[in-house]
């Protein structure tokens, strides 16, 4: 019986959101289809989470897809409804916590936005990444969402006109007559804040709706109850394909880390991959085929969408040149990463994967049919080992995002991986 229903905005943040409740136990599925089947997916789960992969959309568009998401489920059999946010506050924030308390009838919602484990901190409702405000660090130069502002009632009224509130967590919450709609943010400087407002709100009969990331996730498990006997992992080779879609900077840089650490790697090119029927070009199989070639001679291979930033400046001139939206211009690279990809799984065996950015798993998953996710371990924060089960295989993949990480991140993974090999 579904006791938590989670709405993320992608599909990386949906995972690491959903392995919280998978490393405690708690029978987790993830999925992105948006027209999945409630009784289908709740059979076996004590949490569903489900992508919207509505980050990049229209916020009219977003917050239309999370109402959509909620009327498919009983309100009154499920105890707790959680909006995933991103960390860093991309994406359609104020217009999908709009689409939220609306789909579930609600006047006041609270929101706890920090992530410490993963320095994430909130203070006075200013939201810091590594002790920088987060207009002054790399995401507010982000291709498709940049956040230029680091106040986060500032961010959230760009889309809404609900109210938002910084309050403290030992104050009495108004009077349920009150009619108007509240959003309360909450600073959390550790993780024994996190723990504290998760326990007052709980003793207040307040956190059935509540609003953040993987890190108030965490907390939330332990309200959750289930007797789920933990899935064992074990690898049946050592073969791992990674790939990485992400031109965050912090992924750039872990990725030269692993060629230094033994991984052979080869980028794709920019021209062929932004193409809307990449599959149909005159290079692909000749590109698939030279990738087969490398995976075949060797057991760790780095398979990149761009080796350095300079993309993005090729992407905005490309835009620009061709009156594409970047948005357009992202979903090409994504799905003809994803098609590329899937052939090589289907046709090389590979059965270990890592993928580094959101749209580009997004984009493989959908290519191999993926039915649904299931998290199963969380490696390292922001670090997610799942099963990817399709219509035709089932593989193993190991997300993150894309600001994530130390920069010896895949040396750690690797250790992992070994680890839990036959």
């Amino acid at each position: 019986m579904i006791k938590l229903v989670i709405i993320a905005d992608d599909l990386t943040g949906a995972l690491d959101t959903g392995v919280q409740f998978s490393k405690k136990n708690i029978s987790t599925i993830v999925t992105a289809d948006l027209n999945f089947n409630t009784e289908e997916i709740s059979k076996d789960a004590d949490v569903i989470v489900i992508d919207t992969e509505s980050r990049h959309i229209s916020a009219v568009e977003a917050k239309k897809r999370v109402k959509s998401v909620l009327s498919k489920f009983d309100k009154k059999k499920i105890k707790f409804f959680y909006k995933k946010t991103d960390s860093t506050l991309r994406g359609n924030i104020g217009s999908e916590i709009e689409g939220f308390m609306e789909g579930l009838d609600i006047n006041e919602v609270s929101f706890i936005p920090a992530f410490p484990l993963s320095k994430r901190t909130v203070k006075d409702g200013i939201l810091y990444v590594n002790d920088v405000k987060l207009s002054e660090t790399q995401f507010a130069m982000d291709i498709l969402n940049p956040v230029t502002d680091s106040f986060i009632p500032n961010i959230i009224n760009k889309q809404s006109n609900i109210n938002v509130e910084i309050k403290d967590i030992n104050t009495d919450f108004p009077s349920k007559i009150d009619k108007e709609k509240n959003i309360y943010i909450f600073d959390s400087q550790n993780m024994e804040d996190m723990e504290n407002i998760g326990k007052i709100l709980y003793d207040k009969n307040k956190l059935n709706y509540t609003i953040g990331n993987a890190g108030f996730a965490e907390i939330l498990t332990h309200y959750i109850k289930t007797d789920t006997k933990k899935e064992d992992i074990i690898l049946e080779d050592n073969k791992v394909l990674f790939v990485c879609g992400s031109v965050n900077i912090t992924s750039l840089k872990q990725c030269k880390y692993a060629e230094k650490t033994g991984y052979c790697s080869d980028t794709l090119n920019f021209n062929d991959i932004i193409l809307e029927n990449y599959k149909n070009s005159d290079n692909y199989i000749n590109t698939k085929e030279y990738f087969k070639e490398k995976i075949n001679n060797n057991n760790k291979f780095l398979l990149k969408t761009s080796d350095s930033e300079d993309v993005i400046k090729k992407a905005i001139e490309y835009t620009e040149k061709n009156s594409i939206s970047m948005e357009n211009l992202t979903s090409n690279i994504a799905n003809s990463t994803g098609q590329l990809v899937s052939d090589l799984i289907k046709e090389q065996n590979i059965r270990n994967m890592i993928v580094f950015g959101g749209d580009t798993l997004i984009g493989i998953l959908k290519n191999i049919e993926c039915q649904y996710i299931i998290p199963v371990s969380e490696i390292f924060p922001g670090v997610v080992f799942t099963k990817a089960v399709g219509k035709e295989t089932a593989i193993n993949v190991i997300t993150k995002a894309g600001g994530f990480g130390e920069e010896n991140i895949i040396e750690r993974i690797n250790e992992f991986l070994e680890k839990h090999s036959i």
